[in-house]
């Protein structure tokens, strides 16, 4: 499997804090890859950096091209997305109106394949995205980065807060993305979900990456979980 995202020696900071201490991660094409930890291990931080949106040091390569200190809509424009746990949707906007900011040039035919993969959406499509529920928010928030065609999708806890049966959905949506050829960095809390979904897990404390291996591995391992993961 050809490596598409490869990011070394990361370093970020928020002011004076030094929050990530040299992070190597590595994504391929089709593959998830579920970046676990407790709060403030520093994964949504790691995200943020590889975005442009934070003071950060090392290397961010996507598909072989250096994203490191280019701005954060040009690294967009290079084929990174990212979906944010807060899901930033436009409240005032239609669905069908958040899909298309999300777009790079107008392609109609990108609107009908929102469509025909999440038929919920397209049912609600003149709808305030105000009015949808925090599940369709959050599908919304992840189909719109899919409208601009990226190569690699770092998504931000995307279960956080919905019921199971949508937590079920999104599982579902991202799985299917593998299929496409999409490398998937994922920011999950729910251990279950990430295990099942991911082909590789890498387990991130004190702004460190202290355990990669596959879910089985992490399944093996009551010491890592004991000592990463568990409350």
């Amino acid at each position: 499997m050809s490596v598409l995202l490869e990011i070394r020696g990361l370093h970020a900071f928020y002011e004076k804090s030094h929050v990530l201490h040299g992070v190597d991660i590595d994504v391929g094409a089709g593959e998830i890859v579920s970046l676990l930890g407790r709060n403030g291990a520093g994964r949504s931080t790691t995200l943020k950096a590889a975005m442009g949106m934070l003071r950060c040091s090392g290397s961010v390569r996507l598909d072989g091209v250096q994203l490191a200190g280019l701005k954060t809509f040009q690294i967009a424009r290079q084929g990174l997305a990212y979906v944010p746990e807060e899901r930033a949707v436009f409240p005032t906007l239609t669905v069908q109106q958040n899909l298309l900011l999300g777009q790079l040039r107008p392609e109609p035919a990108a609107l009908d394949e929102v469509w025909r993969l999440m038929p919920q959406l397209a049912a609600r499509k003149h709808v305030a995205a105000g009015l949808l529920s925090g599940g369709e928010q959050q599908m919304l928030s992840l189909c719109r980065s899919l409208m601009g065609k990226p190569r690699l999708l770092m998504v931000d806890e995307p279960t956080e807060g919905l019921a199971p049966d949508m937590v079920r959905a999104v599982a579902q949506h991202l799985s299917a993305l593998r299929t496409q050829g999409l490398g998937v960095l994922l920011v999950e809390q729910k251990l279950s979900i990430a295990l099942e979904i991911s082909d590789r897990v890498l387990v991130m404390g004190h702004g460190r990456i202290v355990f990669a291996g596959t879910s089985a591995e992490l399944r093996a391992d009551p010491g890592v979980r004991q000592k990463w993961l568990e409350v």
